[in-house]
């Protein structure tokens, strides 16, 4: 299982959070993405490029990550780990994640849509308003807003920071929250889509 990767370096404006914003925070994370191309990390424009936002490994086959290489013709974004991406409304990369990515379509829209048909739905819910519902309905791998991003995983209840999880009392199953996870991404997470976490 990746582990998120802590540096003691300046910490540069392109880590993202459970609420998919762009943060600037020390670590380097368990994964990286994108969104479509390069964009303004450093203002408040829109933060993204076109509708792919895709998740990737650090490492792919002799290819490593190298941090801000000026030949990129995309921002590197880095994602404490994949339930992170996924809240993010991130999906997996069809290059480096191809059986992935295979097994995400066929836990959301099926094995023959396209990923311009995910990305579409995923982007109206990127933008739309976030759902409220009670925590019984919700898969494990969900993130929800109690006082701040937490994961529900297994029946626990996670607060995500920065500096990794820790244990909360668990709300009850009628606690009506709003919900960070895109509407998509729990519908694959309900079908077996089971993210990667670093606890």
């Amino acid at each position: 299982m990746p582990s998120a990767q802590y540096c003691c370096v300046v910490a540069h404006r392109n880590r993202v959070d459970p609420f998919g914003e762009i943060t600037a925070e020390p670590y380097r994370g368990a994964w990286m993405g994108n969104r479509g191309g390069a964009i303004d990390v450093g203002s408040h424009r829109r933060q993204w490029a076109s509708k792919a936002w895709i998740y990737c490994h650090l490492k792919f086959k002799t290819r490593t990550t190298v941090f801000r290489d000026p030949s990129r013709k995309y921002t590197e974004l880095f994602f404490f780990d994949e339930a992170v991406a996924l809240t993010a409304g991130h999906r997996p990369c069809g290059q480096c994640q191809h059986d992935r990515l295979a097994e995400f379509k066929i836990a959301t829209l099926g094995r023959r849509a396209s990923v311009g048909d995910i990305d579409d739905v995923l982007h109206r819910e990127r933008r739309g308003d976030r759902d409220i519902t009670s925590i019984g309905s919700l898969p494990s791998g969900t993130f929800v807003d109690v006082d701040g991003p937490t994961l529900l995983l297994d029946g626990r209840a996670l607060r995500w920071s920065p500096n990794g999880y820790v244990q909360l009392a668990a709300p009850g199953a009628d606690t009506t929250v709003p919900v960070l996870t895109p509407a998509l991404i729990r519908t694959a997470l309900a079908r077996g889509f089971v993210p990667t976490v670093s606890e």
